[in-house]
């Protein structure tokens, strides 16, 4: 009769025994799900905001093809100039005429930061825009040249950014000997 109570006893110990394996399953799945929230937060309010653009100029204008780029200071291959406006606000304004992918370093950085931008010049005329494309490196040297003379504060600052545009604008009017270009944008324009 001994025997019997302890075993009953022993039954109702050993048969209770902690149930760990989904408390755990679900542990790791409710931190898998805020870790992707996290991200998607990212995305969407710190790193797309950082993406987007230099100017209000820039928000209008029609954003440029993105392809992968090659090393620092060098332009990247790829579909790199002629892209002319897509909407129809920007063809009733003029014709646009694109360079993409230039990355830079900026001064100063002895390499470990990096600027990759595209830059639109609205032309007056379609002549031009031929011009722009037979003259496209060139203009590329000189938007190379031009960017990798700044600073960091002076890519950042919106003042800085602003002189930065004239001084293209200058430079490149300089080169294809014309006054015919209408404005200058940032279609792309990331600081790393």
């Amino acid at each position: 009769m001994a025997d019997e109570e302890q075993t009953i006893v022993d039954g109702q110990d050993g048969g209770q025994a902690p149930k760990k394996g989904p408390s755990k399953l679900i542990l790791f799945g409710g931190i898998g799900v805020v870790a992707i929230v996290i991200g998607i937060v990212l995305a969407l309010f710190v790193i797309s905001p950082m993406t987007s653009g230099g100017g209000d100029q820039a928000a209008s204008e029609p954003a440029a093809d993105q392809s992968t780029a090659g090393g620092h200071g060098e332009s990247g291959g790829g579909d790199h100039g002629g892209s002319h406006g897509g909407s129809a606000a920007a063809a009733a304004r003029g014709n646009i005429y694109s360079i993409d992918n230039i990355i830079v370093n900026p001064a100063g950085t002895g390499g470990s930061r990096f600027l990759s931008t595209s830059i639109s010049f609205e032309l007056k005329s379609n002549q031009l825009v031929k011009d722009f494309e037979s003259r496209d490196a060139v203009i590329r040297d000189a938007l190379i040249t031009i960017l990798s003379s700044k600073t960091v504060t002076q890519l950042t600052n919106p003042k800085q950014r602003e002189i930065t545009r004239y001084q293209i604008r200058k430079r490149v009017a300089q080169l294809l000997n014309t006054e015919d270009i209408e404005g200058v944008y940032y279609t792309d324009f990331v600081l790393q």
